[in-house]
């Protein structure tokens, strides 16, 4: 599994869909597309807003706390006919649990609770891109 942190968000130019790029330790960087709510989540915690009434991140964060458990890290573990598969690592009373999760709600999640984004090395290998490959032939370097 490699470390990975949330890079950007952006919207690809050919068919408008929802990208955020996540960078691993290796800095590839790793696209995936997700809802337009989705986004909302994640942008919302990246710019530390406090929405006056909770998103369903922060309701998942507050239930978890209520029940004494805690988010440890967030894996992507898999990606097949492109979708990506992700997994909530809790930790409740000195228990590992796994629960099956998209890697967009994941990640809005982890951002709330300050844990980490793991990758596991296969998805990378199959889905990364080195960063130099995003930018539009001719474009010059800021």
């Amino acid at each position: 599994m490699l470390n990975a942190k949330i890079e950007t968000l952006g919207v690809d130019p050919q068919n408008g869909s929802v990208v955020v790029l996540l960078r691993t330790e290796t800095d590839k960087l790793l696209p995936i597309v997700i809802g337009p709510l989705e986004a909302h989540h994640i942008v919302v915690a990246l710019q530390g807003e406090k929405p006056p009434r909770p998103l369903t991140p922060d309701l998942l964060l507050s239930v978890m706390d209520m029940l004494q458990a805690r988010l440890k890290r967030v894996e992507i573990v898999d990606l097949r006919e492109g979708t990506f598969y992700a997994r909530l690592i809790l930790e409740h009373r000195g228990i590992e649990l796994e629960v099956d999760a998209r890697p967009s709600d994941a990640m809005a999640l982890a951002l709330r609770a300050n844990a980490p984004i793991l990758v596991a090395e296969e998805v990378v290998e199959k889905a990364g891109v080195e960063e130099a490959s995003l930018k539009p032939h001719g474009a010059a370097e800021a």
